[in-house]
């Protein structure tokens, strides 16, 4: 199924082309305008993104602060959400990936001396600016065996009227159903009741299949300081 095949498709289930016709060529420019608007947000949604992936990249000694993104140090899409950032010291056979913890902006400012340096690091500030976000790596890391390992979700890009659309079950009709929803507007159409139930059960069930199985995070603040926790006190037992 091509991006066409998908948007004609949604155009027949909002009844503005019937079978057997084609969509007129301005019409199908402006749904496919309408498909990436889409598939942009749904990039804002984590449950509507099917895969994390894992980058590396090389650390320079001494230097602490590097950008994620198009053409970036780590030349990947800019990412929204980051999974985990770790790094490996590849001087070890086979190679350690160490963990990293994440500084708040708070906790960041209140670090007193950020030059301080040491052969690994231990935490890292995630600046999400753009076009290109930024990772600074606190203690800054002298060693020059190191790589950064980023995890990230990959959301679905933006789509040509000719590309293929290869996606995990579930996607075609989510997709499709509510790209009608969204072309509603656009042609001045009241979607029926069948076809907004059909697009929010698509996608709802687009975001069950997305769940991923992961590790209870605690805040720090929640933590207890005595070892064990107790459910009448947040200061623990």
């Amino acid at each position: 199924m091509t991006a066409r095949d998908l948007i004609t498709a949604a155009l027949r289930r909002l009844g503005v082309v019937g079978a057997g016709e084609t969509p007129q060529a301005d019409d199908v420019t402006d749904a496919l305008d309408r498909l990436n608007d889409l598939v942009d947000a749904w990039g804002t949604e984590r449950l509507t993104i099917y895969q994390t992936v894992r980058s590396t990249w090389a650390l320079t000694p001494n230097v602490a602060t590097y950008t994620i993104g198009p053409s970036g140090d780590c030349n990947i899409a800019r990412p929204v959400w980051v999974e985990d950032l770790r790094f490996q010291d590849t001087s070890q056979s086979p190679t350690l990936e160490m963990p990293l913890s994440p500084l708040t902006t708070d906790a960041w400012a209140a670090v007193p001396q950020k030059a301080l340096t040491s052969t690994y690091p231990t935490s890292y500030y995630w600046t999400p600016a753009y076009p290109q976000a930024t990772v600074t790596f606190w203690m800054i890391p002298t060693s020059s065996t190191l790589q950064g390992v980023i995890y990230v979700p990959t959301a679905v890009t933006e789509f040509g009227l000719n590309d293929t659309i290869s996606l995990p079950p579930g996607y075609r009709r989510a997709l499709r159903d509510n790209l009608a929803v969204e072309l509603a507007a656009e042609f001045t159409v009241q979607p029926a009741p069948t076809l907004l139930q059909s697009a929010q059960l698509s996608k709802a069930d687009l975001k069950r299949a997305n769940i991923e199985l992961r590790d209870l995070s605690v805040d720090v603040m929640w933590r207890p300081r005595h070892g064990r926790y107790n459910i009448f006190s947040d200061t623990g037992a």
